[in-house]
């Protein structure tokens, strides 16, 4: 490992690098929520699709010999390798509806963005009185532990009883903590 390595330092910018970084990253963001709202979209779209269809087979059956007796006169009136008007009228109205759909829902994901979080006003301090809280857990853990401590280290009694003149002993001078 070397001793002069900067691998593990983070990368200093400028304020203008930073800004232009910010503004890369939420412009891919942006993106991304677009690109995930499409294709959810599009998974929607083909559920429906499939749901529909099920049931559009029993209706076409009837639909599809009428068309196929209307595109055999339309056939010989219409050019050849074009579709009927009646079906080109129909996926475009099928169009119309899906794109509009789709202009919505992107139009509802923009207006979507997280709004800022303001401060509620508050008349003035709020008083608290003291004696109506309880004692926090952590006040309650540590007197156990002090008590638990107590109990396991092992003093004189004359030290227990009088503990201010132990530590005068012990702190005067000539005591054990002092360099001699």
């Amino acid at each position: 490992m070397e001793s002069g390595s900067d691998s593990d330092a983070p990368e200093e910018l400028t304020a203008f690098e930073g800004i232009k970084q910010d503004e890369e990253i939420r412009k891919i963001q942006k993106e991304n929520i677009i690109r995930v709202a499409k294709e959810g979209k599009e998974r929607r779209r083909k559920w429906a699709q499939r749901i529909t269809q099920g049931k559009a087979d029993k209706q076409e059956d009837a639909e599809v010999k009428e068309t196929e007796q209307q595109e055999e006169e339309e056939e010989d009136h219409a050019v050849p390798g074009m579709l009927p008007s009646n079906i080109v009228d129909f996926l475009a109205a099928r169009e119309k509806q899906t794109f509009a759909s789709d202009s919505e829902e992107e139009e509802e994901i923009i207006q979507q963005k997280p709004k800022i979080k303001r401060k509620q006003k508050t008349s003035g301090p709020e008083t608290v009185i003291l004696k109506d809280l309880p004692p926090a857990e952590c006040l309650r853990n540590s007197l156990e532990f002090l008590k638990r401590r107590k109990m396991q280290v092992s003093r004189s009694t004359s030290v227990l009883k009088n503990a201010d003149q132990a530590l005068r002993l012990l702190s005067s001078r000539g005591s054990l903590f002092s360099k001699h």
